[in-house]
């Protein structure tokens, strides 16, 4: 991973109730269809895992993910703007992978127009295996719904180590 000399200082840990303040405030600024703070702690109750990235102390990224029998669903995946394309979602999803290598295969969604992470998840040995029509709303009023790629990882075939 290249990283720049100011991100020298990143941690990667498991989150926990205590990190939904600070992951609620980056859903809000990363997705068009940002969760309620309830709901993000209503998941975090109900065992979904939560991985956070922090620089000096102050979270910068997070992934959100739910075990489904042998499966691990990635629900959400976010950088903030100023920490973006320096690898800190790969480190993170590959933290993920790790931790989850018992499980049979990893599934998520992506939008079709982020070819960035749909690259960055190919890289990692996830394959695309179908399209959602029309799943996310517009970023932009007025414009049509986006599709998503939904990528899958078995782990026979992950490149994460």
């Amino acid at each position: 991973m290249k990283e720049s000399k100011h991100l020298q200082n990143l941690s990667y840990r498991l989150g926990t109730v205590n990190d939904v303040d600070a992951v609620f405030e980056l859903n809000q600024q990363s997705f068009s269809e940002a969760w309620s703070k309830k709901s993000l702690l209503d998941v975090m109750l109900a065992g979904f895992d939560l991985y956070v990235c922090e620089h000096e102390s102050l979270l910068i990224a997070y992934l959100l993910s739910q075990d489904i029998l042998d499966e691990v669903h990635i629900m959400q995946i976010s950088v903030h703007p100023q920490f973006q394309r320096q690898g800190i979602g790969r480190q993170l999803t590959k933290k993920l992978l790790h931790d989850k290598s018992e499980h049979i295969l990893v599934l998520l969604e992506v939008r079709a127009s982020n070819l960035a992470a749909q690259t960055m998840y190919q890289n990692l040995g996830f394959q695309h295996i179908g399209r959602r029509k029309g799943y996310y709303t517009p970023e932009n009023q007025g414009e049509a719904r986006e599709d998503a790629m939904v990528m899958q990882l078995k782990y026979q075939t992950a490149k994460y180590a």
